[in-house]
């Protein structure tokens, strides 16, 4: 599932990917256009290229000598040694997101770069020449794996970018046998740094750092799978006056934390060994609390009175503790609780609350929520036993559930199941994930749940699909019906379906009974998308079932 926090990194991203491609499509359109921004100067130029991606600014140095002068003075130096590299896909998104592997062999995409070594001399020109000609280095960026033999060098490479005056530092790095990689003693002193990420790296220095450090403008820290122990992070952060956001995900040597103002955003993936965190202070607005699920971490959080959104993954948080913090952050916006598994009867009471999900979180029957002006609520459990019971004063607007499915379903599910959905919120949008064998007894009709948007994730035995999509569709009648075809399973499912809705006028299901079933009372069904492709066409095409085996996703709007 995708998450909140997710979804609000990835915005910005799309924004920019939009912007490059305009940009790109500009400077495409022909050569009067093509003079005429070349005529703007240098920095507005530069300004311009800031928007591309590395790629993309290498590929403009082709248009001309001009464009190539404006790229080699480009004050954003990004050196990731897999753009060199023939990865797969899947292989590259394990490397990026797990840097506690191993130093990996480098193999070249490219025959001007056979070797790391030609990597390595080509970084190092380049850097060389920019500090020769004494240009000032906006950004820089490293991700590299290399030898001790070869840790001057990059040591030199961070040096020269802090005496060019470096404002964005990125160093991601991969020792062999798992070495961590020790800054050099002048990062400390770099004061005109405003964000400064680390990977794979060693914060190991004097008891006397705090004498050493000059971090006057640092805004942003962010450390990951970094080893530093509690002393030298808080010396670290009591030297950055102007910090504001630190992200710590899954860093070595730390047992307890303390977090305290002048922060305002807050992130902590706690890595095994880390005990306890503390936060306190006036000056948070967001705070990220990811546990490694499986385990419950201890976090307690105090006087962050103006917070304004609080997600919380695997907290070792109660009831009590839950409602205490809820009635001292006035200004909450957005709370998520996700897989805090010591939470049973929840309440929540807030006039500032836009937006409540839960996901996870097993061992909860109940919650009472009060919240006048909330939004979007969105639960998200596995049901082993029985619906937790909601109580609202007020309804939100967007009402989101989306449940896993890990036992047999029967009449008394599905009775359930309509239960909830109706009372008291009125649930728009419906998910349904996981295998679960389905069994359906007698099933006397009651009135259908309309539904805006049902979602079908599921990979039941075929023994169980028929009882599965006749209890389903008794309990509600969706508007809009999503199924996904991404595994053999979920194809099976998705072609059975197909099949029943296809043929529904077939069937002699209730002629006997004189109860409409839900196959006549469906009076017309259209595709409304194939996959990511809008299309709009008739249940009955001869092609349908072809469809099903190339596209993952299958959308259907249904008349009732």
């Amino acid at each position: 599932m995708t998450n909140i926090w997710q979804i609000k990194q990835e915005q910005p991203l799309i924004i920019m990917e939009h912007r490059r491609r305009n940009l790109f499509n500009y400077m495409n359109d022909g050569v009067g256009t093509m003079d005429r921004i070349s005529e703007l100067p240098e920095v507005i130029i530069h300004h311009i290229l800031s928007f591309l991606s590395t790629k993309a600014v290498a590929k403009t140095s082709l248009l001309s000598k001009r464009w190539k002068s404006f790229t080699l003075s480009f004050p954003v130096l990004d050196f990731d040694e897999d753009y060199f590299q023939d990865i797969p896909k899947n292989e590259m998104h394990l490397q990026y997101h797990n840097w506690r592997i191993d130093y990996m062999p480098f193999r070249p995409k490219y025959p001007e770069f056979s070797t790391r070594e030609d990597l390595m001399h080509f970084v190092n020109k380049s850097i060389l020449k920019f500090y020769e000609q004494k240009i000032c280095i906006d950004t820089f960026k490293l991700q590299v794996s290399f030898t001790n033999t070869e840790k001057a060098l990059v040591d030199k490479w961070i040096e020269l970018a802090v005496e060019n005056c470096v404002k964005v530092l990125e160093v991601s790095v991969r020792m062999k046998n798992r070495m961590k990689y020790i800054l050099p003693q002048i990062d400390f002193s770099a004061n005109t740094i405003t964000v400064l990420k680390l990977t794979g790296c060693k914060l190991e220095h004097p008891i006397n750092l705090k004498n050493t450090i000059n971090f006057y403008s640092l805004k942003e820290l962010s450390l990951r799978c970094v080893y530093v122990v509690e002393e030298t992070l808080q010396n670290l952060i009591s030297c950055c006056p102007s910090i504001e956001h630190l992200t710590l995900i899954y860093c070595l040597g730390l047992k307890k934390f303390q977090a305290l103002k002048p922060l305002k955003y807050f992130c902590i993936y706690p890595e095994v060994g880390l005990q306890s965190v503390y936060v306190e202070g006036s000056s948070f607005r967001y705070l990220r609390y990811d546990h490694p699920t499986g385990r419950l971490g201890e976090i307690k959080v105090n006087a962050c009175q103006n917070l304004r959104e609080l997600y919380l993954v695997s907290a070792s948080i109660t009831d009590q503790c839950l409602y205490d913090l809820n009635t001292k952050m006035p200004h909450l916006h957005s709370l998520t609780l996700h897989s805090c598994d010591m939470l049973e009867k929840v309440h929540i009471s807030s006039h500032s609350l836009k937006s409540f999900t839960l996901i996870g979180c097993h061992k909860l029957r109940e919650a009472e929520i009060d919240t006048p002006n909330l939004q979007d609520f969105i639960v998200a459990i596995g049901v082993k036993k029985s619906f937790p019971k909601f109580s609202f004063k007020s309804a939100p607007l967007q009402t989101t559930a989306e449940f896993y499915l890990h036992r047999g379903l029967n009449t008394d599910w599905f009775l359930e199941l309509r239960e909830f959905l109706e009372k008291p919120i009125q649930i728009k949008t419906l998910t349904l994930n996981g295998q679960a064998t389905c069994n359906l007894e007698e099933f006397i009709p009651t009135t259908p749940y309309d539904l805006e948007l049902l979602k079908l994730h599921v990979s039941s035995p075929p023994t169980s699909y028929s009882d599965f999509v006749d209890g389903l569709l008794l309990t509600c009648h969706p508007k809009t019906l999503l199924v996904t075809s991404n595994s053999d399973s979920n194809k099976n499912f998705a072609k059975f379906l197909c099949g029943r809705l296809l043929h529904r006028e077939d069937s002699n299901c209730c002629c006997s009974t004189g109860i409409q079933c839900w196959l006549h009372g469906l009076k017309n069904v259209i595709i409304e998308k194939f996959g990511g492709n809008g299309v709009e066409m008739p249940l009955d095409q001869d092609t349908l079932f072809d469809e099903l085996d190339k596209e993952k996703e299958i959308h259907f709007k249904l008349l009732w």
